[in-house]
């Protein structure tokens, strides 16, 4: 979602990426209208639908990797460049968001306040809570990286799928409450996204060599299909609930998001232009940077936009069927937060706003 820290040539598949994970996040609050939470959609057809969209903020995460590793200056100057990014909007939306629950929303309590260093007055603005602590962190794992090299990398990179399927043995293999406390505890984090984001942007995957091909194909449907499916036809038997089905298929460190991550970053890095043409290309060239750099302005407004605009003046779409309700009113909140970011970013305090 971010750039890096230096101007630096735009990336086109990167650009592609912070779009696509940027309406995703979107999809995944439009069905909160119909339901309390988006995990509260009873059908197939909803377990289908959040588990497709939960992959969304993983490809931010593996977008920072991607152009923020290996980390090339001073650990100071890194950390203060990044901070001076995303600290003033993160303090600014959080005001706005207090503002909202205290005077629209009518929820306002003393706890919003007093967790606000550990826990967001607005559940969304989780990700750059742990931005936040990645950009502190990143120099140090950087000069890690150097130390390791690529097969450090990888074998950290094993370690870190291997976690994701200890939430899936809640059923079969333990008691629910078992698998919170692991030796592989340590592994199951987002820094695995960071580190797989850096792994594919410089090495890359042979997923579509003969020779390789088929082996990262059975991989990705194991994650993607064989686990899901397992989580939702077998352990079933167990005592597990629909509930508890959804929060471990969707869960951000789970092997299913892994893989569905891995999957979407490879292809979108194999079939898009390697480099802006302006003379072949002009809408592609200017539009995809564009629309790229207003991601973060569109994630940090998109739940104002969702509860005081869209859904009041769109109380039809409240009574269709809710697939229909979480596709238009995405489509509508995405446009409606392009065009605020847009007169945002005409104000001279727009790095206070919505970043650079």
């Amino acid at each position: 979602m971010m750039a890096g820290s230096k101007k630096r040539q735009r990336i086109p598949y990167l650009d592609i990426l912070r779009i696509l994970a940027c309406l995703l996040v979107i999809l995944i609050h439009t069905p909160i209208r119909q339901y309390d939470t988006y995990y509260n959609t009873p059908s197939v057809a909803g377990a289908v639908y959040t588990v497709l969209v939960a992959v969304n903020c993983n490809l931010f995460f593996m977008i920072t990797g991607a152009l923020l590793l290996p980390v090339t200056m001073t650990g100071r100057r890194f950390v203060k460049r990044r901070l001076r990014v995303i600290l003033p909007p993160l303090l600014v939306w959080t005001v706005v968001y207090l503002l909202e629950h205290a005077f629209l929303l009518h929820n306002f309590t003393p706890r919003l306040l007093t967790s606000i260093l550990f826990h967001p007055v607005e559940g969304l603005l989780w990700y750059v809570y742990v931005l936040l602590v990645i950009y502190v962190t990143l120099p140090l794992v950087s000069r890690c990286i150097d130390a390791i090299g690529k097969r450090g990398v990888e074998v950290v990179l094993v370690l870190w799928v291997l976690s994701s399927f200890i939430p899936y043995q809640h059923g079969v293999f333990m008691e629910a409450s078992q698998y919170s406390h692991n030796m592989f505890g340590a592994f199951a984090n987002y820094y695995g996204y960071v580190l797989l984001g850096y792994y594919i942007h410089r090495y890359g995957l042979p997923l579509f060599t003969r020779e390789h091909g088929w082996k990262w194909g059975l991989l990705l449907a194991f994650g993607i299909v064989a686990m899901p499916l397992f989580e939702f036809l077998v352990q079933g038997h167990f005592g597990v609930t629909w509930q508890q089905h959804l929060d471990t298929v969707t869960n951000d460190i789970s092997v299913n998001n892994i893989a569905l991550a891995t999957l979407i970053f490879a292809l979108v890095q194999r079939f898009a232009p390697k480099r802006y043409d302006r003379q072949a290309h002009p809408l592609t060239a200017t539009w995809w940077p564009m629309l790229s750099a207003c991601t973060f302005g569109i994630y940090l407004s998109q739940m104002i936009v969702l509860r005081q605009i869209i859904w009041p003046l769109t109380p039809w779409l409240a009574s269709a069927p809710w697939i229909v309700d979480s596709l238009v009113s995405a489509i509508l909140a995405f446009i409606v937060c392009l065009l605020l970011v847009f007169l945002l970013r005409l104000l001279p305090i727009r790095r206070y706003l919505v970043g650079k």
